[in-house]
């Protein structure tokens, strides 16, 4: 007969698993799926074509999302004597298509490479993403459609601005056929994104002093997480003769800023949740997507405005929490004038870090992490893990699996690649081992 390759699977009968196949080849260049057929190629044929042509039909249907009924066509054929089905799967103009019951994760979504089908990593699922979103992620359509809205009505309410399906419509929440897209997702009750915060005694990230996240609507986030900051970050006071006077430790304008710049240009479409920590001489902000469309750092400091999702932006100008047009940065600096410091970024492919030191702690070295040579030698996964190891650390490897929901093998690598590095230390015996990020 032929062989199988990138564009040919076979299969002796259809069972549930084919839909790997379905899936990959959806997400991929297509292909065809030959049920009757052995790994060999050899002819064994079905006693029921067309059960198994229905059965097929009936898997695609339910088992796959977004629907690929409309990528995909079966039929019966004769072949020496031998009764096959061949299901014909077109590349698929919603991608990432992906097995309803594991999500759209790793787990659930397949790419084609050769004639096998394997997981897709979490960056291909992320530029699938944004091929089917078009320029942005907030374009997107969101795969929950339960989506309410409470938090973001009473910000509205409370600025004097209406709200309904008007306005959720002209500000991007709904598209042309009155689904939810991601800017809805991102501002509705149900948004899965959130900010992660923690204060520590010292300059290090050993013994916490409190821990929050964040949830809901990324208006209502913003609001929880600037009262964890603030609650934080303290003041020193002096005395001019009889005249108090107090200092921040952190300028409020520089704070708000940092956070806001955190939340608007972060990339969604990856799953890793924003970080933010409180230490006795810093606090580190740091949020997934560096710099949008290979903008560098000093055109956001001439007043450039280029967010990541403007529509999002959009929202928040709209509400009076930001600026329109990219001030952020600067009044970041402006705030530290005087002080003798200054905030710090650290900005790779993938992270945007901001640095506000502590303008009445003592002078002193701060932490850098992680090397522009470390950074480059890291993949998407490591960089995640590490961030979060950094946040949040010691953790076991249970704890890490859990929320980012990699394979254990996986998981294991990546903390293998970063122990080889110097960036990751366990700690303890095998069954209650945690990792610590190695400070530098």
């Amino acid at each position: 007969m032929f062989e199988e390759g990138e564009l040919v699977e076979f299969k002796r009968e259809f069972t549930h698993k084919m839909l790997k196949t379905v899936v990959a080849f959806a997400n991929s260049r297509g292909g065809v799926i030959y049920l009757g057929v052995d790994d060999d190629g050899t002819l064994c044929g079905l006693e029921d074509a067309d059960k198994a042509m229905l059965a097929a039909v009936n898997s695609i249907r339910d088992g796959i999302r977004p629907s690929a009924a409309a990528v995909t066509q079966c039929e019966t054929i004769q072949l020496e004597g031998k009764s096959l089905v061949g299901i014909r799967v077109e590349r698929g103009a919603k991608r990432p298509y992906y097995l309803a019951d594991k999500g759209m994760r790793p787990e659930g979504v397949y790419v084609r490479q050769g004639s096998a089908s394997f997981m897709a990593t979490e960056a291909e699922i992320a530029a699938m993403l944004q091929a089917a979103a078009g320029s942005y992620y907030e374009d997107g359509r969101s795969l929950r459609q339960d989506l309410t809205f409470a938090a973001t009505a009473t910000a509205f309410e409370a600025h004097g601005l209406d709200w309904g399906e008007a306005q959720m419509a002209s500000l991007g929440l709904v598209d042309g056929d009155s689904q939810f897209t991601n800017l809805g997702l991102l501002l509705s009750d149900q948004c899965e994104a959130s900010i992660k915060l923690a204060a520590f005694f010292g300059s290090k990230r050993t013994t916490f002093k409190d821990r929050a996240e964040t949830s809901g609507s990324l208006l209502a986030q913003v609001d929880q997480a600037m009262t964890f900051l603030e609650r934080h970050a303290h003041y020193k006071t002096r005395f001019e003769g009889l005249r108090r006077i107090d200092y921040d430790d952190f300028p409020p304008d520089a704070l708000r800023e940092a956070l806001l710049n955190a939340v608007v240009h972060r990339d969604y479409a990856l799953a890793a949740p924003t970080l933010a920590s409180v230490l006795e001489d810093r606090i580190e902000l740091t949020s997934h997507g560096g710099l949008p469309r290979g903008c560098a750092l000093e055109e956001f400091q001439m007043d450039v405005s280029v967010p990541r999702n403007p529509k999002l932006a959009a929202v928040f100008y709209r509400l009076g929490l930001i600026e329109s047009y990219g001030t952020g940065i600067t009044r970041m600096f402006e705030a530290y004038e005087g002080s003798g410091r200054a905030p710090e970024f650290e900005i790779t492919r993938h992270l945007f870090k901001v640095t506000l030191p502590n303008r009445n702690a003592e002078l002193r070295a701060t932490p850098r992490r992680p090397h522009a040579a470390d950074a480059d030698a890291m993949g998407d996964r490591e960089r995640v893990v590490l961030t979060m190891l950094e946040g949040e650390g010691p953790l076991k490897r249970s704890d890490i699996q859990k929320r980012f929901e990699f394979s254990q093998a996986t998981l294991l690598r990546i903390l293998k690649k970063l122990e080889e590095q110097g960036l990751v230390r366990p700690e303890g015996q095998t069954r209650n081992r945690t990792y610590r990020a190695v400070a530098v």
